[in-house]
């Protein structure tokens, strides 16, 4: 594997961002992307916390199952909740992982970190962020544009010590290949460049570096939020 990893302050105090790049296993290789959650307090802590007792538990598994991974995120709910009542703050994360063992990339998300899977530089997979927003377009309750910008930021699951909000959604990618791109990233990232602009700068680039720098110099002049994104290269 050959990740790139980005991760940009933005406009913000403090990147609250955790990036997870480590080999858990003889063939198993961890991917994440941890934000912390702005509207609480200590998010760099809760990211770093989630970041650390995820990999902690997953690199005890030999063969990692969903149900796995869904552990470990019940593991770091826990440890989160004992870091609040001890600091008797609130503090959550987002997080969106995959992780790879020979061809095959489990891929998991609570919040509104994304997953993007491209094959030959087009876009084939697309993970669906837990927000307010995408449930009322999803059951079309809002039209209204103005109104639906106000629920564009607000997450429906996160890991802030609540088992019940923070079940994970999964997808297994089979078969990747030696062209294939696996991109996570923060919304930061996603916000202001989606996966089909992301698609049209890899086709569009001389080579895989190229579109890189564009993307790279994009988030710099433009990131408000923390930005951050690992990119896999099979």
């Amino acid at each position: 594997m050959n990740p790139t990893l980005i991760t940009y302050k933005g406009k913000r105090k403090e990147n609250q961002d955790v990036l997870v790049s480590e080999q858990i296993g003889l063939n198993t290789q961890l991917y994440a992307v941890v934000d912390g959650m702005g509207g609480y307090e200590n998010g760099a802590l809760a990211a770093k916390i989630v970041a650390e007792n995820i990999t902690a538990f997953l690199s005890t598994i030999k063969k990692i199952s969903k149900t796995d991974i869904q552990k470990g995120i019940n593991k770091a709910n826990l440890a989160l909740k004992q870091a609040q009542e001890s600091s008797q703050t609130k503090m959550g994360a987002t997080i969106g992982g995959i992780i790879i063992e020979d061809n095959t990339a489990l891929c998991f998300w609570v919040g509104d970190v994304k997953i993007f899977h491209y094959h030959n530089n087009k876009l084939c997979y697309e993970s669906s962020e837990h927000t307010l927003l995408k449930e009322i377009l999803s059951n079309g309750s809002i039209n209204n544009s103005e109104q639906l910008n106000k629920y564009q930021h607000i997450v429906t699951r996160s890991v802030q010590g609540d088992t019940d909000r923070s079940q994970i959604s999964f997808t297994e990618l089979s078969e990747i290949s030696k062209n294939d791109l696996i991109l996570v990233c923060s919304d930061g990232v996603h916000n202001i460049i989606d996966g089909r602009t992301i698609e049209f700068i890899l086709n569009s680039s001389n080579n895989l570096d190229n579109a890189i720098e564009i993307i790279t110099n994009r988030l710099k002049l433009e990131s408000i939020d923390n930005s951050s994104l690992i990119l896999i290269k099979k």
